[in-house]
């Protein structure tokens, strides 16, 4: 997304200034001018359509805007294609999945108490608010795209037409943080907030006294599989439930002492070292992962993830659903034994396991002898660039043109992450996807090399910061990837539990990652408001081929070249 506020409140001002525009020249029949004018939503969704095309219409602030054919959707972790949102015929993407043998609640079923098809995401698909029937909370989006001033899109003169949605998510997101007081081993849940739980192994009672987090997994990647709506999942190759430095996490399945296989409890050993922060026998904060020539060959095995474990401070965001979603919320029982978070991030942000660097003298990829590092990308961002824009004359308005400076093109750009493996250069990549057969062309940004952290391997061992304020970054990508010259090997898959990704175990080594912060530029004072300048991104001028959309965006939103 861009900086909202500062975007916003250009819109708000152009919007006044237009009205009172209108009351002092009555003789004003169009848009102010033939400059294309960049736009900002935000709000609750209070309707969305579905055309044949594969695009529709979003109303937000009671505002029903042109949403493309072909565009595609950002979720917090998951990205999808318009129609996915909808209840069509066969769309997977709205079925619950549940682990055999889990206690799975109704959740949650897409059905429309007004226009079908529906997303069960807008307010008008239930707008009775009939229990059982979605959504019973709003959900919201954030939406950039430029007005036709002209009627160029055949949609109307003032037409609003969408380039980017980015999030969609519910109230702006159910997200805290607080320590794990109880795991729930069966139904692979735990409680964040709540009375701890002292008597190994920790399980949760009967009644929650926390907020209730489950992980929403589909495909069982970090615990028992659950996903009462898979549009909110977490991401399967790049790990959203992660330690502070990157290393990807876990739900055990089975209650202490059995020992999951594919989330050991010896990955994060007990307190016996003497660490000045915790008491004797607590989990360790930080955790050195031994050299492993292969997975199962090293207590602890760098191949498997580390378990979250009551007592670790986490942060966490995802959706709120009912126990019953056909039951009315009882003010006289507290919210969290009536709903539950399914979280699609899981941070225990204090947590750093650090894995082995390449030996001495040994040049990358050192995977084979070491095992693998791991990566996670945090904050990114970059400009989309821009140049002074000429005004073409339009003599029907009596318009000469001109030029409209850009003094800020924005060519700006962040990608700060993290490494388990400091010692090791990390590459910075756009990932170009070719708009015919999707394939992935990744052009390199520049390359950093990752702090090595305080004394005993504490801190912010391994974080990289590629941050330029002016450069030449090319077209501007949907996705962006860090690759660490470590090298990159793929983990084994699960054994546990009846759904297991079918394309095999996490890719370590890299960290692909959806840009949600495109800085577009602005006129200065005095000038016209201009278009986003969505014509630098490939992505949605050509579509992503074999990917998510099958073309460019249609219409497109216009802009001036």
């Amino acid at each position: 997304m861009m900086e909202q506020t500062s975007k916003l409140t250009t819109v708000l001002i152009l919007a006044v200034g237009l009205l009172w525009a209108t009351g002092a020249n009555a003789q004003l029949t169009v848009l102010n001018t033939n400059v294309p004018a960049g736009f900002g939503e935000a709000g609750y969704i209070q309707a969305a359509t579905l055309n044949a095309s594969g695009g529709g219409t979003l109303t937000i602030n009671g505002k029903t805007m042109i949403v493309p054919a072909n565009s595609v959707v950002q979720f917090p972790a998951n990205t999808l294609a318009w129609a996915d949102l909808f209840n069509t015929l066969g769309n997977l993407n709205l079925t619950p999945v549940y682990d055999a043998g889990v206690v799975a609640p109704p959740n949650l079923m897409i059905t429309c108490s007004g226009t079908s098809p529906c997303t069960g995401l807008a307010l008008v698909d239930n707008v009775n608010q009939t229990l059982g029937l979605s959504p019973y909370l709003p959900f919201n989006a954030i939406v950039l795209g430029n007005i036709d001033v002209k009627g160029s899109t055949g949609n109307g003169v003032g037409a609003y037409i969408v380039g980017l949605i980015l999030p969609i998510d519910q109230d702006l997101g159910n997200g805290g943080a607080g320590f794990i007081t109880c795991i729930d081993y069966a139904k692979g849940r735990f409680e964040v907030g709540g009375t701890l739980s002292t008597t190994p192994p920790f399980s949760c009672g009967a009644t929650p006294t926390g907020t209730v987090i489950e992980i929403n997994d589909p495909n069982g990647r970090y615990g028992w599989a659950h996903s009462p709506d898979p549009r909110w999942s977490v991401d399967s190759d790049n790990p959203t439930i992660a330690s502070g430095n990157g290393y990807p996490m876990c739900l055990p399945r089975f209650a202490p002492p059995t020992i999951d296989q594919d989330c050991p409890l010896y990955n994060r050993p007990l307190n016996t070292v003497g660490d000045p922060f915790l008491q004797p026998n607590a989990p360790l904060m930080v955790v050195t992962m031994p050299p492993s020539t292969g997975p199962g060959t090293t207590k602890p095995d760098p191949y498997k993830p580390a378990p979250l474990m009551v007592g670790d401070y986490v942060a966490f965001a995802g959706v709120l659903y009912k126990n019953i979603p056909a039951a009315n919320i009882d003010p006289a029982v507290p919210w969290n034994q009536q709903t539950y978070i399914s979280a699609n991030t899981v941070g225990p942000d204090k947590v750093e396991i650090v894995t082995a660097p390449c030996p001495s003298g040994t040049a990358p990829p050192c995977t084979a002898s070491v095992g693998p590092a791991y990566m996670q990308l945090a904050r990114m961002v970059i400009g989309t660039g821009g140049t002074p824009i000429i005004v073409p004359p339009n003599p029907t308005l009596g318009i000469p043109g001109g030029t409209i400076p850009l003094p800020e093109p924005r060519n700006n750009i962040v990608i700060n992450g993290f490494v388990t493996d400091s010692t090791n250069l990390v590459d910075i990549f756009a990932v170009d996807i070719n708009p015919v057969s999707g394939a992935e062309t990744h052009r390199l940004l520049g390359t950093v090399l990752p702090e090595p952290g305080f004394a005993a391997g504490r801190g912010n061992k391994g974080r990289f910061r590629f941050e330029v304020g002016k450069g030449n970054w090319g077209n501007r990508t949907r996705v962006y990837m860090a690759q660490s010259r470590h090298g990159t090997v793929q983990v084994p898959n699960q054994t546990t539990g009846a759904i297991h990704p079918p394309q095999g175990g996490l890719l370590s080594g890299q960290y692909h990652a959806p840009m949600f912060t495109f800085q577009f530029p602005d006129a200065p004072p005095g000038f016209p408001i201009i278009p986003q300048n969505f014509n630098s991104m490939p992505f949605l001028t050509q579509g992503e081929g074999g990917n998510l959309s099958g073309g460019p965006l249609t219409p497109f939103p216009p802009f001036l070249p």
